[in-house]
């Protein structure tokens, strides 16, 4: 294929030497295409009283013209007896509040915008509409998949797989996913047999699109779930450069958690101007099931919280958050040697030791995680009831997206975050916000930092003035972490 000689002749903003620069917009209208089946979706007739009660009491917000009304119960969306019958083997009573407002929306064929808390349902939000779209076109020969899913890190695109074959695979629905980390050859065969329902994460989608190992020509159906972090992730470029291979006449979603302002925009060009969008709350707002607890300290007394935390709470599954990939392994590896059952996920573990750690902390052979933000969405364990911020976010949004990681599924949990003012000083205002939406504690010491300026220290060393530390408190040189001891006790 062409690539384009430089961004003037590229709408789509890829220039030669970019990623995804060889990828050229199609032509449409020399690609013959079947039709899409629209879905024959019925609204269900409910009074008006009701209706803006239910929304209300959800604390829904609904926008666009002639808005269906939300469903009441499972059998009111019409779906295959097969999804009844596993909803009933779940356990699940009714549609959570984002599935009962999003699930008329999409069936009725429009591109819809959905914001909900973590833990809401949003996976089964957007995935179960797909099956039912993919279940709703006829099974002719074509070369790539029906419905696509897009997000942004592995264990995301796993949990939505996995979420999806509960469903799809009693109707005989492929449900396949691809990332990196993961050997490619086998993604590559299991694409190239046929896959019906595709998740995948933008660089190995990509990388998947320019070798021409898969066709998004026959894809009427796209997910993107959690863009904010896609472009946090600088991954922009690439969703371009996927978005100029799907079809114009495809149905488009975006579902978060979070929905910052600079992802409007990318709603406004991929997203109809007939959409219709849904928010549950505050997109603002963390999870009410949640109490944050936020501890002022400095980076030298973290060691001897932790260890009174961990005693504190050491019949409970943990996650600690980490800001980088050397302090969750020197962290995990001082807890193993203080007999605390720990292991460690981050970026630049390969997806098999990934998944292996994963699994073992699900399964309760481990029950400490210490983790970067690879571990701050897609991870869904059920019995986790306790989250350590070890070292703050960057942003308020990775912290709600971290929290959120416990008090799922109408559960409650608890997050302590630590807060070291030289460091985080920034985040003060808007955390001291967000505690007070969430009716939380907040600490003197916090409201203190909050009147304080911390603007870009003009020391050539950085913010800390130094150039012996970094950002997770270690030193340049060998000096080791030694972790809090006291009466000579290690953790």
């Amino acid at each position: 294929m062409p690539r384009f000689n430089n961004r003037s002749n590229n709408p789509f903003g890829i220039g030669r030497g970019q990623i995804g620069g060889n990828l050229r917009p199609r032509d449409w209208s020399q690609v013959p295409l079947p039709p899409v089946q629209p879905l024959q979706f019925q609204g269900i007739r409910v009074p008006q009283e009701e209706v803006q009660q239910f929304r209300t009491q959800a604390e829904l917000r609904v926008e666009g013209q002639n808005v269906p009304n939300p469903l009441r119960s499972f059998q009111e969306a019409n779906f295959p007896t097969s999804i009844l019958q596993k909803f009933q083997q779940m356990g699940f009573q009714a549609p959570t509040p984002i599935q009962a407002q999003a699930w008329p929306m999409i069936l009725s064929g429009h591109d819809v915008l959905g914001i909900a808390e973590t833990g809401s349902g949003k996976t089964l939000g957007f995935a179960l509409p797909g099956v039912i779209h993919i279940q709703n076109q006829p099974r002719s020969r074509r070369s790539g998949p029906l419905c696509l899913c897009v997000a942004p890190t592995r264990e995301l695109a796993i949990q939505i797989e996995t979420e999806t074959k509960k469903f799809a695979s009693s109707l005989g629905i492929t449900v396949a996913s691809c990332y990196g980390g993961a050997p490619r050859r086998r993604q590559e065969s299991i694409l190239r047999r046929g896959v019906d329902f595709l998740i995948a994460t933008p660089g190995r989608l990509l990388d998947f699109l320019e070798n021409r190992v898969v066709d998004l020509s026959y894809c009427s159906y796209i997910v993107f779930d959690e863009a904010d972090r896609m472009l946090d992730m600088g991954f922009e470029p690439q969703i371009r450069a996927i978005m100029s291979q799907v079809r114009p006449d495809r149905q488009m979603l975006m579902f978060s958690a979070t929905w910052p302002k600079e992802v409007e925009s990318l709603a406004r060009q991929f997203l109809q101007q007939n959409r219709f969008s849904i928010k549950v709350g505050d997109e603002n707002k963390a999870c009410e099931r949640v109490t944050q607890k936020v501890e002022v300290t400095d980076r030298f007394s973290k060691q001897q919280r932790l260890s009174a935390i961990l005693t504190q709470y050491s019949q409970d599954k943990i996650i600690i958050f980490t800001a980088t990939k050397r302090m969750a392994d020197r962290l995990s590896g001082d807890l193993r040697r203080a007999g605390m059952r720990a292991d460690a996920i981050h970026g630049d573990k390969d997806q098999r030791q990934r998944e292996r750690t994963l699994s073992g902390f699900k399964q309760g052979y481990t029950s400490i995680l210490v983790a970067t933000d690879v571990a701050s969405r897609g991870i869904d364990v059920k019995d986790l009831t306790l989250v350590i911020n070890y070292d703050f976010p960057k942003n308020l949004d990775d912290y709600i997206h971290r929290i959120g990681r416990t008090g799922r599924a109408g559960k409650f949990g608890t997050a302590i975050s630590f807060f070291d003012p030289k460091e985080d000083g920034k985040n003060a205002k808007r955390l001291i916000s967000l505690l007070r939406k969430n009716n939380q504690e907040i600490p003197t010491q916090l409201v203190a930092c909050s009147g304080r300026n911390y603007g870009k220290n003009n020391s050539r060393f950085g913010r800390s003035g130094s150039r012996n530390f970094r950002r997770d408190g270690s030193s340049g040189g060998r000096r080791s972490f030694r972790p809090y001891r006291q009466n000579n006790n290690s953790w």
